[in-house]
């Protein structure tokens, strides 16, 4: 596992452990939601799904909001289980999202004593390949997540369970999309794209070099102005290097990594990637309106997807937009520097800062 991501799974793992040392187990957090999971047997051959059962409730007298994608009410968009195999920590495998800020209409709102359930196939979402025993909370972490105006970035909301245990035998992975053929070193390929759309993909392409260069370039001059410091917070010789080491890798897959662009996605979302599977881009709905370059564009969004691979950058999505990445530059630069928009923001540089 790359390490940015094992240290994001070891801080949800040190969260876990300490709110189970400091509460009830299963107590409510301040937003009173609660999740409970439940698993309907000890032990899982490589022929089984392994199913897990999520229950979102409300136990208060009062209507509670949470932040859908934080959930799995339409599916699991993001990591929402801290997953471990003989206590080492297992990656997540499914699809990293370039999303638009949350707002109101993101939030699942559950009255009094309203609850939901869903059933996730776990091997379709984490690396199951090894046998071994299993275990799963769900863990998440947000500024977001049960208000869209956030809490002035002075801590992340979490919600978690206790754990449940279970020993897997490894299967191959599943769930995700065949890969395409892969196209030449620094070519394009399509799928289920336009003319149109392929005539934009490869300018927002063209654009994404240049960004990436100009990323890079910044970086390699050592160059310490407000541009780094807006979007990657205080500066520190080991965070520094880690942002220089990320724009290298992604300006080298723009210029010369085969990409295949999937046009299918119908999701109110800008796109999104498998991180195991480089160099696949799958663009959504919102790409599509986006500028070619500035903020929140086309070029940009590119550069966002492309730092999510595991084999170039490895980010994560702690925050979307400007203002989440600025504050998070502010407030913990360790987490900015794993995070996917700001390393867009600074390579779109809009408004310009040197």
């Amino acid at each position: 596992m790359n390490k940015s991501r094992f240290r994001i799974h070891a801080l949800l793992l040190v969260l876990l452990v300490a709110l189970m040392l400091t509460s009830a187990v299963g107590a409510a957090p301040k937003s009173g939601v609660v999740v409970s999971l439940n698993v309907a047997q000890s032990e899982f051959d490589s022929s089984q799904d392994v199913l897990v059962t999520v229950t979102v409730s409300n136990p208060t007298n009062h209507t509670v909001r949470v932040l859908r994608w934080f959930t799995p009410a339409e599916g699991v968009e993001e990591s929402l289980f801290v997953v471990t195999r003989d206590g080492l920590p297992v990656a997540y495998t499914g699809p990293q999202y370039k999303r638009p800020a949350a707002t109101g209409k993101d939030y699942i709102s559950l009255k009094a004593g309203e609850s939901f359930t869903r059933i996730v196939n776990l091997a379709e979402y984490y690396d199951l390949s090894a046998s071994g025993q299993y275990e799963v909370a769900y863990g998440i972490a947000s500024f977001h997540l049960f208000d869209e105006k956030g809490n002035a970035f002075k801590f992340r909301d979490v919600l978690t369970s206790e754990k449940i245990s279970m020993m897997v035998s490894g299967r191959a992975p599943k769930g995700k999309p065949t890969p395409p053929p892969t196209p030449m070193p620094g070519g394009n390929s399509f799928n289920a794209c336009t003319a149109d759309q392929q005539s934009l993909l490869v300018s927002a392409r063209n654009q994404a070099k240049i960004y990436a260069s100009d990323a890079e370039n910044y970086l390699l001059a050592n160059r310490q102005g407000p541009r780094y410091v807006t979007w990657f917070g205080a500066i520190t010789s080991a965070r520094y290097n880690t942002v220089k080491t990320h724009f290298t890798a992604i300006s080298d897959a723009m210029d010369n990594a085969g990409i295949t662009f999937d046009c299918k996605c119908k999701q109110n979302y800008y796109a999104y990637v498998y991180p195991n599977q480089p160099y696949n881009i799958y663009l959504c709905k919102v790409f599509w309106s986006a500028p070619l370059s500035g903020t929140d564009s086309k070029a940009g969004t590119l550069i966002h997807e492309m730092s999510h691979f595991n084999v170039v950058a490895s980010t994560d999505d702690v925050v979307y937009g400007q203002t989440g990445a600025r504050n998070l530059a502010s407030s913990d630069p360790d987490l900015a520097v794993t995070n996917a928009d700001n390393h867009e923001y600074f390579a779109e540089n809009t408004p310009p800062q040197q």
